[in-house]
């Protein structure tokens, strides 16, 4: 690289080489120092616990010896009484009464005599082991001498001494045997550590704990035989904290019969060396303060003469990373100052260059993507969700609704919504020339309302009920014919912008050709009086309900009806009338079934409903509701009631019917039925039915 390129390179601030000369300056000898000090202290502070462990330790081993020394001399001082030596079993009995009385430390005391017979006892129900020796007795017992360590069902310690009964004629005659009690090992350890932090424990030679100064106390697992010659002084993890460890053996100190136990004391570290971490955090607070107090004084200095400079390259780098929301303020009025000035000039111009550019991407995009997902659709209901969804979505709406026109009855009624009450969504409708969406029907001009409290032109269309808050609401146009509208709108005024409604504009053109392409598609697939789905779709729906049923091993049920005195209605009130009867008991099928069951107009004044992944038993729900709910229908004539009615047959496949045409027979038979039982009644098919005759009346009924 030549020499000119060298200017370029990058270079270390002066704030950064003022900041960090005075760092390393002022941190290095502090933490060096205060690192020493932890450190000793810390050595310090451990030794100090270690040697005070073993000095308690000490005490504590010859204080348990001593206790087990003085139980094991009183059991070899009791089998030189004559009165044990006699085996008296009356006399005995009650010397071992008063001396479990006298000496609380034996839980129970009992004497065997050579042939392993328990003679007396102070427990009737202690027993001899099935596998005790007392020969082996006899050879480990001479002198007494101490079992393994057990529990109790409460966890409370104890161990067995035994001790041999002899005469001078026949030698060894009897064994005395006591259960001792170890809890004073535990009043021991706690009287000796009431004024310490520390933690006390006396484990038997296995590593299993006998006692514990304190209830849950944890220590590693250790035997007898590790530290018998040598103290263990360590620092281990017990239960994922550190501790500092003495353990101790009692054989170490020659213990004439003394047991391989080990006395164990322990302190978390932390607690322990608690003086030296306060050292450790203090020193760490003095470095802190220090490099504050550092930064300070190196920027007070640095500050003074490249404020302005370094405020320039900030707002430089911002620009360059393509943000252009920082604000660039001059901070002298030098040169340097002037030329933040006309810097800051040339980002305002860049930001709102790029923020149109970035606009006109998202709005193609955005109306690429809707374009794409809407153009598929032709399910009209899935297609009005999918169009309110999105544009709600997009345009950041607190509120929906797109209306659709009838244009018999010359009114809007709203199709789907967003953010309204169900009781709005059922009860809207607007006549044309209504405010707000039938004015903008009749005059076929978008309405854009930044405050609807004081937009003047926009109370001049709604006089009351004005909400405050900000609307839009576009006509839905698709070749010269108004096909509805779209509204949203959200509580505070202005948030809709001009770019909003321009982009609600696209969105709702795109809209408007996808939902009449909809509708093009369902006038086909549609009976043209009733708008339900006509006979050639619903046996095209059927095929694909029977074989998705197969694929996913589901079923699918049929509801079959037919209104009642039809036929009657008409010869009374005109054929006028029973297009408006056919009319309302669509609106009412529809209004009872889900969305995904199918409702279709069966021919003359029958209907029937696929109900996708229903049973029979399940699809009397929405049969029955469909019976209510044309029964209850106030229909009027000439102001006069006219009761309606329905009859209703249901069959399920594959549970009833094995193919589509028996599907629809077994529904047709439950449906006859229904009527000779009176009409007015849903009846689900059971094989008793006889479809014959259902068949022969249909002939009949087909014949000249």
């Amino acid at each position: 690289m030549n020499s000119k390129a060298s200017p370029h390179r990058f270079r270390l601030g002066i704030r950064a080489k003022l900041i960090g000369t005075i760092l390393l300056l002022a941190l290095v000898p502090i933490s060096f120092l205060g690192w020493q000090a932890f450190t000793e202290q810390k050595r310090v502070i451990g030794e100090e616990v270690t040697r005070s462990h073993q000095e308690l330790s000490n005490m504590l081993a010859h204080g348990i010896y001593e206790n087990l020394e003085a139980t094991r001399r009183l059991m070899t001082s009791i089998t030189d009484l004559d009165t044990i030596k006699a085996l008296n079993p009356v006399a005995a009995e009650d010397f071992l009464k008063s001396l479990l009385k006298n000496y609380p430390i034996f839980k129970l005391v009992y004497l065997v005599d050579s042939s392993k017979k328990i003679l007396v006892t102070t427990d009737p129900n202690v027993t001899l082991p099935a596998d005790w020796s007392f020969t082996n007795a006899v050879k480990r017992s001479y002198q007494g001498s101490f079992s393994d360590v057990f529990k109790t069902p409460d966890g409370n310690p104890y161990m067995t001494l035994e001790s041999v009964v002899k005469s001078q004629e026949k030698g060894v005659i009897g064994v005395l045997a006591a259960e001792v009690d170890l809890l004073y090992i535990r009043e021991l350890l706690k009287d000796s550590l009431k004024r310490s932090k520390s933690q006390g424990l006396v484990l038997d030679e296995t590593g299993s704990i006998i006692a514990q100064s304190s209830k849950g106390a944890k220590t590693f697992r250790i035997a007898g035989a590790e530290i018998a010659d040598n103290d263990l002084t360590s620092v281990r993890d017990i239960a994922g904290e550190r501790y500092l460890i003495t353990a101790v053996s009692l054989k170490k100190f020659d213990f004439y019969q003394a047991p391989n136990w080990t006395i164990v004391l322990q302190i978390p570290e932390r607690q322990a060396l608690q003086a030296a971490f306060e050292l450790r955090q203090a020193v760490l607070s003095l470095v802190i303060a220090t490099a504050m107090f550092s930064v300070l004084l190196a920027f007070l200095i640095a500050n003074s003469f490249i404020s302005p400079l370094l405020n320039l390259i900030a707002g430089a780098r911002h620009i360059g990373s393509g943000d252009f929301s920082q604000e660039i303020q001059p901070s002298s009025n030098d040169e340097i100052g002037e030329l933040t000035t006309t810097f800051d000039e040339m980002r305002i111009n860049l930001k709102n260059t790029k923020a149109d550019l970035d606009y006109r991407i998202l709005q193609l995009s955005t109306l690429y993507e809707v374009g794409k997902a809407i153009s598929s659709v032709l399910d009209f209901t899935q297609l009005q969700h999918i169009i309110l969804d999105t544009v709600v979505r997009v345009i950041h709406a607190e509120k929906g609704s797109l209306m659709l026109l009838d244009d018999a009855e010359k009114q809007l009624t709203i199709g789907v919504a967003f953010g309204l009450s169900d009781d709005i969504k059922r009860d809207s409708k607007v006549g044309i020339g209504e405010p707000v969406a039938g004015w903008v029907t009749e005059s076929g001009q978008p309405l854009f309302v930044e405050d609807v409290e004081r937009d003047q032109a926009f109370l001049a269309i709604k006089k009351t009920n004005v909400i405050r808050g900000t609307l839009m609401c576009m006509p839905l146009r698709a070749k010269d014919k108004i096909l509805g509208v779209i509204n949203v709108s959200k509580s505070i005024p202005y948030s809709f912008s001009e770019r909003d409604f321009e982009l609600f504009r696209s969105l709702s053109n795109q809209a408007a050709i996808a939902i009449e392409n909809a509708r093009l598609y369902r006038y086909a697939v549609t009976d043209e009086l009733t708008r339900l789905y006509n006979h050639r779709y619903f046996q095209h729906r059927l095929d694909e309900e029977l074989q998705r049923a197969d694929r996913y091993d589901s079923k699918v049920s049929l509801i079959l009806l037919d209104i009642d005195h039809f036929k009657m209605f008409n010869d009374t009130y005109g054929h006028q009338e029973g297009d408006r009867v056919l009319k309302t008991v669509s609106r009412l099928i529809e209004k009872s079934v889900r969305e995904v069951d199918i409702a279709a107009r069966y021919g003359g004044e029958e209907f029937i409903v696929i109900c996708p992944e229903k049973d029979g038993e399940g699809a009397v729900v929405p049969a029955q509701r469909i019976r209510t709910t044309i029964e209850s229908f106030d229909f009027r004539i000439g102001g006069k009631h006219v009761p309606i009615t329905v009859s209703l047959g249901i069959s399920c496949y594959p549970e009833m019917a094995r193919n589509k045409f028996d599907l629809i027979l077994f529904a047709d038979t439950a449906l006859y039925y229904s009527k000779d039982a009176g009409r007015n009644s849903a009846t689900l098919y059971n094989p008793s039915m006889r479809t014959e005759e259902v068949l022969a009346k249909k002939g009949e009924k087909k014949a000249p």
